[in-house]
């Protein structure tokens, strides 16, 4: 009898360490009781993903709302990431009244940063963190949040989100027609997982060599095509240098060495 009691006594234990520990992990609900519900934010945005091209005309622009109708402010910082390595982050804008449209230009976004939108290349993240405060006074930021939350999309959470930038549309020249790339290693030995990436229509094909001192691929691209063509460095990037000819003969580039994400 005794083991029996102790055998229920250790399931009790065990029941109340992970009802804390639950509790621990949830902190904040956002939706389910209405006088406990979290200042929580959401926001739509127009575009998430915006061409290097188009930054100095372009704004991030959405509409920002509380859908439990409790948060007094909601406060935007921005921080930009390339090649791995991130700016400090800067705040932005602060919102207090919701629903709300915000249409913030590129343009101001760089300037925040101390930098302009040339400095920012394809393949480049802008990375937008929120803070909300509630009027009871509570704050909360995405780590007050559970990844159920803020992992999914359609929670459409406004407190940790990006805007990816990427190459714009190859224009004034001829587009349809036969592209060639001549690839170089001024080491002779590949590109060490570098590669040319050409976007016809949204259809991506990459192209790299692994040995030798140089490598030529021809691409053909159908008449009313879209074309988009950006570069991914690997390592050893001093070593990679290439040219694009257009349809009509005409040579862009050379590239590199330490070729840029785009060529236009």
């Amino acid at each position: 009898m005794k083991s029996n009691f102790k055998y229920f006594g250790l399931v009790l234990l065990l029941l109340g360490i992970a009802a804390c520990e639950d509790k621990d992990k949830n902190p904040l609900n956002v939706f389910e009781l209405e006088d406990s519900a979290a200042p929580y934010v959401r926001i739509v945005l127009d575009q998430t993903v915006v061409a290097k091209g188009d930054l100095a005309t372009s704004s991030l622009s959405g509409t920002v709302d509380d859908p439990s109708d409790n948060v007094s402010s909601w406060e935007l910082s921005v921080t930009l990431e390339s090649g791995g390595v991130s700016t400090d982050t800067v705040p932005l804008a602060t919102i207090t009244e919701f629903p709300s449209d915000i249409s913030i230009p590129y343009t101001e976004i760089a300037n925040s940063l101390g930098i302009t939108v040339d400095d920012i290349s394809g393949g480049d993240f802008i990375r937008f963190l929120g803070k909300s405060t509630g009027v009871d006074g509570t704050v909360t930021t995405v780590e007050n949040y559970s990844a159920t939350v803020t992992g999914q999309p359609e929670q459409l959470q406004a407190f940790n989100f990006i805007v990816l930038v990427k190459c714009s549309p190859i224009s004034g020249t001829t587009v349809p027609g036969t592209w060639v790339i001549e690839m170089q290693d001024l080491f002779g030995d590949g590109w060490d997982g570098a590669f040319v990436t050409f976007e016809i229509d949204g259809v991506a094909t990459d192209y790299t060599f692994t040995g030798g001192a140089s490598a030529t691929f021809n691409v053909d691209v159908p008449d009313g095509s879209e074309l988009v063509v950006s570069y991914t460095s690997g390592a050893y990037e001093e070593e990679h240098v290439y040219t694009i000819e257009t349809p009509d003969g005409e040579v862009l580039g050379p590239f590199g060495p330490n070729p840029s994400p785009c060529i236009n």
